[in-house]
């Protein structure tokens, strides 16, 4: 990670923890990360790649990987999009997004959808209990506790 990504992360993060604190933000865990990529010449969203958790299966990748994507992330890998594979897929489609899909860590089953800047994607991995704060305009994430630590 650069020293410019490294300094825009580490305030979300320390945000994201103390709204925790505070009653702002939700302790989720990660039910499903996803990269929808919006191709130029249609209005057809694909979703390249869906990662789920299950607590009886563990992770695992939910239909095929989209070919853009396929040789670099293998069926057993966490989705973790580098800095060249970013570039090329913003060179061939209009939108790449990083979406997640977190739900409420209580008996609630209350479950949210929004984006992250790349960088928090990058950091959870379906299964881990994070600190969250939903916006409008994506969310801030903070990991509380990684899903390998529990198994």
């Amino acid at each position: 990670m650069n020293r410019r990504a490294f300094v825009a992360l580490v305030p979300s993060i320390a945000l994201a923890g103390c709204l925790t604190r505070l009653g702002l933000a939700d302790r989720v865990e990660i039910a499903r990360k996803s990269v929808r990529l919006q191709p130029t010449e249609t209005d057809d969203p694909i979703d390249a790649a869906v990662r789920r958790y299950d607590p009886d299966e563990g992770a695992f990748y939910d239909g095929e990987i989209h070919e853009t994507l396929a040789d670099e992330v293998g069926e057993d890998d966490p989705l973790v999009l580098s800095d060249v594979l970013v570039a090329e897929l913003e060179d061939e489609f209009e939108t790449v997004e990083y979406r997640i899909r977190a739900c409420e860590t209580d008996e609630s089953d209350d479950c949210r959808r929004t984006t992250l800047v790349r960088e928090d994607f990058n950091e959870i991995e379906v299964g881990d209990v994070a600190d969250f704060v939903f916006r409008s305009s994506g969310g801030l994430v903070s990991v509380h506790e990684r899903r390998d630590q529990r198994d």
